[in-house]
């Protein structure tokens, strides 16, 4: 989830789930502090081995994490002392699809690595014993050759959490999904189980997944939420529809009477600088919204005489899938105030 700022008011949207993703991002890009993220080298990845093999902490087992921003391996200690990790995968974090493309698949098994199921992350055991120094070069290359990360720009964390058989991971979509970690600040989308299943999407057995379908199964709720606006004119309320890879957002105008709506920029997220293609924005134009700079995200005004909530409702799920992607195999979350 993204902070949602609105252009035309000063109503700032909060909540356990946006706290989650401050919290991370500040320690994926250290913009809390205002610092660059530290260079990285060798050395450092070999120390945070080091660290986790020479710490020890009863009741604790300690994880060293590599990454640039979600692309990571995470690296603890067996019983036997040989050491496993685990390079990110798709199945918790489906933007990496965009970056797993089947030749950096197959560089990763050449290197050795191997999809586990239990989280879709690829996965590459070093026996006892094996020099600090040559597992260092393995993950740097892995990260090299599989993801493209930036090297010299790697974070590097140890840390220890307690040693049971099924530790807390990041959960699904949330950043660096999958890895284990019980900050309490991700404790509230975290997953506590030995292995992870998607939840089974609306469209299955459907040919595609449609803008018709997600009207079917959405367009009652967001239609009810425009009316909503509508009734409560006058009042400062609004509505966030968010799909998990992009969201859009209304609420009413009293003079004149109106519902204004926004759809998010990659202004107001980045990250969506990969998704919002020429072509996308193209879509978003042609459905009447302006581009970002009277207001920070794209924007459209629907005059409450000329629409009625279902042409609403229906014009904001097609930009959800026709411009966003959205498919439903994650629930769209509605947000109010």
């Amino acid at each position: 989830m993204r902070p949602l700022t609105w252009g035309l008011s000063n109503m700032r949207i909060s909540g356990s789930s946006i706290a989650v993703t401050l919290a991370l991002f500040a320690m994926l890009a250290h913009a809390a502090a205002g610092q660059p993220a530290p260079r990285t080298s060798k050395s450092r990845v070999e120390a945070a081995l080091q660290n986790i093999a020479t710490v020890a902490r009863p009741g604790k087992k300690g994880f060293a994490t590599v990454w640039d921003g979600n692309k990571y391996v995470q690296c603890a200690h067996r019983p036997d002392r040989s050491l496993r990790c685990e390079a990110a995968g798709t199945l918790m974090q489906p933007s990496l699809e965009r970056v797993l493309v089947p030749e950096r698949v197959g560089r990763l098994a050449a290197l050795g690595w191997r999809l586990d199921s239990s989280f879709g992350n690829y996965v590459k055991v070093f026996p006892a014993g094996v020099a600090t120094s040559l597992v260092a070069d393995e993950i740097l290359r892995a990260l090299a050759d599989g993801y493209d990360a930036a090297i010299a720009e790697l974070e590097i964390r140890s840390e220890w959490v307690p040693d049971v058989p099924c530790p807390s991971r990041n959960g699904p979509s949330q950043n660096l999904a999958g890895m284990v970690n019980d900050a309490p600040a991700m404790a509230a989308t975290a997953v506590h189980a030995c292995a992870y299943a998607p939840r089974p999407s609306f469209t299955s057995g459907l040919p595609t997944a449609s803008t018709a379908a997600l009207i079917v199964l959405y367009g009652p709720t967001v239609s009810g939420e425009i009316q909503r606006l509508r009734v409560n004119i006058e009042r400062n309320v609004f509505v966030v529809f968010d799909a998990g890879i992009g969201h859009v957002q209304c609420r009413p105008n009293s003079r004149p009477p109106a519902i204004y709506c926004e759809a998010q920029s990659a202004e107001s997220w980045p990250a969506l600088a990969a998704v919002l293609t020429t072509e996308r924005v193209a879509r978003l134009h042609a459905a009447g919204f302006a581009d970002p700079g009277r207001a920070p995200n794209y924007w459209k005004t629907y005059s409450a005489d000329a629409f009625d909530d279902d042409a609403i409702a229906s014009e904001l799920l097609t930009i959800l899938h026709e411009v966003y992607g959205y498919n439903g195999a994650q629930d769209l979350a509605v947000k109010t105030e």
